[in-house]
């Protein structure tokens, strides 16, 4: 296990109220930054805090926070190591059943399991052990659950270097029994239409059930790594472009140590890369819902070297190396309904329009969650920065890229959708959207009164009710949750969950 050597708590600044329906915890997973720029670390290796707020309701209540470090000398001269890659390092993906939280990473490293209420560390879920030729595990970041919850599916594999590219081989299926802890691996062979293996990593999962068998979707992003090592000096550097990215189907079958993938039908086709985050309707044990997000990014790369206007980092304020790489076009949300081996696909894609802000913008989708009762979609969206759009990164796609004479700052977006139609709820007072709102967002409360709660380190949290989008109804800050000590930053989180107090 990896030393958890920092913990701090504090209280943070609340104005306005803290509705009863909220009483729990948010957690979030946050990297950690050097405040020195010239500093390098990937973002897919950059050190983790995992930040916990516990909630009290009130007018204006209690926020409580709690941050552990994971590792905090990883990549630092202080740590001396032997191995040349971390076992966890979780500034991700949260998955979360009763009182424990597995966090995840990106590309790399393997779930860490924790205790909440604890809130320490308990296990590190690696059951596929990396060795010489293949030094580094990847695990879906962001995990499928039964229909009752009691087993969790994620994938995992080994990472191995061959010539420039990495490669992953030894793929499997792992099943946590969440009433046991014991956990169950399946190999899985890969579809003859999809089996390079340099794009088979896997950022989310779901499960479903038709015709009274067990499936479990594998969302691939199609992002090809040219190293498993960070870039000793971030120049620019040959990308391999990405493929588009596809959904792989395994059947689950209890008799057998292997399970055959199948494709998804129409997800490759729309040729679309970096398809990463989900949500899914698989009640009634007919089928499923899909919604997901393809980013239009290569998430396997990190901002560095001149930008696609030929400014080096230094000119550039808000650059630091290794941030999380900007999109080279607008992206989209997708809704795949199948039901009774009918498949229809809902598509909604929509560039920037400065003088038409009502209409939203689907510029690099992140969070996607669907409320209580399944009619509602919510979808952030980070927006667009072409100033911190590598050139070489655009230049690996030149029928795709943005022109860098045309384009423009696009501002970030939470936006409210229909679940069945993919519309965004529009209505005269704009209470569907909100620009400017962190990536980082949940949906919390319960069925009568939901909420949505948006959070940044640098922000703080902002609560709205979950119908009305254009006022926040509480608002909690503290500087501390944006540094580390004197030597570090704390940029803005991805992912943020809501756990009801039991």
């Amino acid at each position: 296990m990896q030393a958890v050597s920092e913990s701090i708590r504090f209280d943070l600044y609340v104005r306005g109220e803290i509705p009863f329906s909220l009483s729990g915890s948010l957690v979030t997973t946050a990297s950690r930054r050097d405040k020195d720029r010239t500093a390098f670390s990937r973002w897919h290796d950059s050190q983790a805090d995992l930040i916990r707020l516990d909630l009290i309701p009130g007018k204006p209540g209690q926020i409580r926070a709690r941050i552990m470090s994971v590792d905090p000398q990883w990549g630092t001269p202080k740590r001396v190591v032997h191995q040349p890659f971390y076992a966890t390092q979780p500034n991700h993906g949260l998955n979360i059943h009763g009182d424990t939280l597995w966090a995840t990473n990106l590309l790399f490293g393997a779930p860490l399991e924790v205790d909440i209420p604890q809130w320490k560390p308990t296990r590190i879920l690696r059951p596929m052990e990396p060795d010489a030729t293949s030094p580094q595990v990847s695990s879906t970041s962001h995990f499928a659950w039964s229909l009752d919850h009691r087993y969790a599916f994620y994938h995992q594999s080994l990472l191995t270097q061959e010539d420039s590219t990495v490669r992953a081989k030894a793929l499997a299926l792992v099943r946590i029994d969440t009433r046991t802890g014991k956990e169950r691996l399946w190999t899985l062979l890969a579809p003859a239409e999809d089996s390079d293996l340099r794009g088979a990593n896997f950022h989310s999962a779901f499960y479903f059930e038709e015709g009274g068998r067990k499936y479990v979707g594998l969302l691939r992003t199609g992002a090809i790594l040219e190293s498993l090592a960070a870039h000793p000096t971030p120049a620019e550097h040959p990308v391999i472009p990405m493929t588009a990215s596809c959904i792989w189907i395994v059947e689950i079958t209890e008799d057998s140590s292997e399970l055959q993938v199948s494709l998804l039908p129409g997800i490759r086709e729309l040729g679309y890369l970096a398809l990463s985050h989900l949500d899914v309707d698989a009640s009634g044990a007919n089928g499923f819902i899909l919604y997901a997000n393809f980013k239009q990014a290569d998430v396997s790369e990190e901002t560095h070297g001149s930008n696609i206007y030929g400014e080096p980092p230094a000119d550039v304020s808000e650059h630091y190396s290794g941030m999380t790489v900007e999109a080279i076009n607008f992206g989209m949300v997708l809704r795949y309904e199948k039901r009774e081996s009918k498949n229809s696909i809902r598509v909604f894609k929509r560039a920037y329009d400065p003088g038409l802000t009502s209409r939203g913008h689907s510029w690099l989708p992140i969070n996607i969650q669907l409320d209580y009762r399944r009619k509602r979609l919510f979808c952030s969206f980070s927006g667009f920065r072409p100033r911190l759009l590598p050139r070489h990164i655009a230049r690996a796609y030149p029928e795709m890229a943005v022109d860098p004479l045309k384009i423009r700052y696009v501002p970030p977006l939470l936006m409210r959708f229909d679940a069945d139609t993919l519309l965004p709820q529009y209505d005269k007072d704009r209470t569907y959207l909100s620009y400017t709102e962190p990536m980082a967002f949940c949906i919390a409360g319960n069925d009568l009164h939901e909420y949505v709660c948006t959070f940044s380190t640098e922000t703080g949290l902002r609560i709205y009710r979950a119908d009305d989008l254009s006022r926040v109804i509480c608002h909690a800050v503290s500087p501390l949750l944006m540094n580390w000590k004197d030597t570090h930053f704390r940029p803005d989180p991805a992912h943020m969950v809501f756990a009801q107090s039991s």
